[in-house]
């Protein structure tokens, strides 16, 4: 992706990251680290060559993003974690896994400890998962040990994560900190008019109920589960998680549609 403008949102999340993993990896090896932001993203991960760790973003920001390493590179800093010998033959088990998962777990709370000026309160919970199908926009960290050679940490950021920071603005007035758009007008250079072609997953949501696990457990062909919603009641339109909007139920060429009747926060 072309370089990530500054005092934009984007910019400001992205940095969060950026600034508490220099914080957090030179606490955690006890010597100076420090994390670019790089414009190139022409590595594709696979499984075979990457261990992907998911950051899922919860609170004023909903959406995910996906960390890819290079499995060698995790190898060796789970083997510094873990005052091991750094040697490249290892095999990257479990427990050095959850090494550097618990690395990443540190840097995700310094991380949102710096969201909460700009974005307010944000939840950044990461676990371990496989390299993700869904598109998005891939920032590349390059995090390195005083001269040591770079190791590149790809950031694969979901479009309702993007739109989500998006719907921040600068405000120039308060150090250039993003601040929530109460009213949405047409996006400018630099901001959601470049997400504008990506494509978003929208559910449609007719109602919710909990249940306990005994009653999952319970549950089969020709159980009935009542939803805590009136049939003449809206569905719910939801983005990600999110609620964009509200209608009614329709059919259209035998299969389920909505028909708008509010959008919620508009």
């Amino acid at each position: 992706m072309p370089p990530i403008a500054p005092h934009t949102p984007l910019h400001a999340f992205v940095d969060s990251i950026r600034q508490a993993a220099s914080e957090v990896f030179s606490q955690a090896f006890s010597s100076s680290w420090s994390a670019e932001i790089s414009s190139d993203d022409s590595g594709q991960p696979t499984d075979a060559s990457h261990v992907c760790f998911s950051l899922m973003a919860s609170g004023s920001l909903q959406g995910t993003v996906a960390l890819h390493i290079k499995i060698a590179d995790a190898l060796m800093l789970s083997q510094k974690l873990l005052a091991e010998p750094v040697e490249a033959t290892a095999e990257l088990d479990s427990r050095r896994k959850e090494a550097v998962e618990g690395l990443l777990r540190q840097v995700a709370g310094v991380a949102a400890t710096a969201m909460k000026s700009p974005f307010g309160e944000v939840q950044l919970q990461v676990t371990m998962t496989t390299v993700p199908a869904w598109p998005g926009v891939t920032v590349v960290f390059l995090v390195s040990e005083a001269s040591a050679a770079k190791l590149p940490v790809e950031l694969r950021l979901s479009a309702d994560l993007l739109a989500c920071v998006s719907s921040f603005e600068v405000n120039p007035g308060v150090d250039d900190a993003p601040v929530k758009r109460e009213n949405q007008g047409p996006a400018g250079p630099g901001s959601l008019s470049r997400l504008l072609g990506v494509n978003l997953n929208l559910s449609l949501r007719f109602g919710q109920r909990s249940l306990t696990l005994r009653e999952i457990l319970d549950l089969n062909s020709g159980a009935v589960i009542e939803l805590d919603r009136q049939v003449q009641e809206p569905a719910d339109l939801l983005l990600g998680e999110r609620l964009i909007a509200r209608g009614e139920v329709i059919i259209i060429d035998g299969n389920y549609g909505i028909r708008v009747t509010e959008v919620v926060g508009a």
